[in-house]
């Protein structure tokens, strides 16, 4: 691991899941719970996909309960859907579920909030194959404290993948401390 003398140390819950993730030990152990609960997931989605699409796409399936909180639709579905909970093509709301989800917790193709999930993830949590925030984890990882097989940040952290930070750098390819 590469660090800078004097600098203080990232944060230690994403160095140590970096160091376990380059033991070849641990990753055998890891690896058939990882893919079966993302097989499981895939099956789910599979199941679900008629339904959500038919809800998302469909300006006939618009819904909004009747139920307020400050002014707005405690559950809301549709092509653009707002509320505390809104799920739809374009979800904005607390809880957002969708293709382009902005929220507190945002989960879609493209989120933005405080924790995002998605394929394109940006939040001061976010979690996707592009994480951008302050703690990133995803395939290309870019934050603060950044853990991903492309990890890009002050703290970067790639475990058997490429590493660079500022402060900190952890990949078995490479490590290079920036700057």
């Amino acid at each position: 691991m590469l660090t800078r003398p004097g600098s203080l140390p990232g944060p230690a819950w994403l160095r140590n899941l970096s160091d376990s993730c380059s033991d070849p030990e641990r990753i055998r152990k890891v690896r058939l719970p990882f893919w079966a609960f993302f097989l499981l997931y895939m099956l789910g989605i599979l199941l679900l996909t008629h339904f959500i699409t038919a809800i998302a796409l469909s300006k006939d399936h618009v819904y909004e309960s009747a139920a307020r909180v400050a002014g707005l639709p405690l559950f809301s579905s549709g092509p653009r859907a707002h509320g505390i909970v809104a799920f739809g093509a374009q979800a904005t709301g607390v809880v957002a579920l969708g293709g382009v989800a902005v929220g507190f917790l945002a989960i879609g193709g493209f989120a933005v909030g405080v924790f995002a999930m998605g394929g394109v993830s940006i939040g001061a949590f976010a979690v996707a194959g592009l994480a951008i925030g302050l703690r990133a984890l995803g395939g290309v990882a870019i934050g603060q404290a950044a853990l991903g097989a492309l990890a890009i940040g002050k703290y970067a952290y790639a475990g058997n993948g490429v590493a660079y930070g500022s402060l900190e750098a952890s990949g078995r390819q490479k490590e290079h401390l920036i700057g």
